[in-house]
């Protein structure tokens, strides 16, 4: 196995030097070949996951997100398998799906993935953190875009309360909306 590690240690060696380099497809190529021994070494080996994650991050830096989603997908599943659900990196790959989804117009399929991240991000980094905020954001944005003002309002004041310091009650128009109409 020494071998088969070495191998592996050179091409991702070079792999991170090409993407350090912002040589974005090389990297990915490096990443490619590196793969099949990282295989062999076996899913359980962090040597996999960081083949799997380099070919992630190099994919994304050529602004390919789309081809980018299967990647995610099986990067999610080891990191939940061997990890469990609650954790940075999950947090950062279901954000990241849920944003290429809406973004490829798959609406359902981004809700999805804006739930369980928000749900992750909430968990490991708390409900006033910014990129939890960011979140809660983007998936009251995508709410307004499927004419689901009511939910989509209701998120936007969390966020307004999460940033504010306060929170606002569902149903309660914020102060600003209340004096215009007396």
């Amino acid at each position: 196995m020494g071998q088969l590690s070495d191998e592996w240690s050179t091409l991702n060696r070079q792999a991170e030097g090409a993407f350090s380099r912002d040589s974005y497809a090389r990297a990915e190529e490096l990443w490619h070949e590196a793969l099949p021994l990282a295989e062999q070494l076996g899913e359980n080996d962090d040597r996999y996951l960081k083949t799997i994650t380099g070919i992630c991050r190099a994919i994304i830096m050529q602004k390919r997100d789309w081809d980018a989603v299967p990647w995610l997908l099986h990067s999610l599943e080891i990191h939940r398998k061997f990890y469990g659900l609650n954790n940075e990196n999950v947090a950062r790959i279901t954000y990241r799906l849920a944003r290429t989804y809406k973004l490829h117009n798959l609406p359902h399929e981004a809700e999805d993935m804006f739930k369980l991240s928000l749900d992750v991000h909430t968990k490991v980094y708390g409900s006033a953190d910014s990129f939890t905020v960011q979140v809660l954001t983007d998936y009251a944005e995508l709410l307004s875009e499927l004419h689901r003002e009511d939910e989509a309002q209701h998120m936007m004041y969390c966020a307004i309360g999460y940033l504010g310091g306060e929170w606002k009650p569902v149903g309660e128009k914020p102060e600003s909306v209340h004096s215009t109409e007396e």
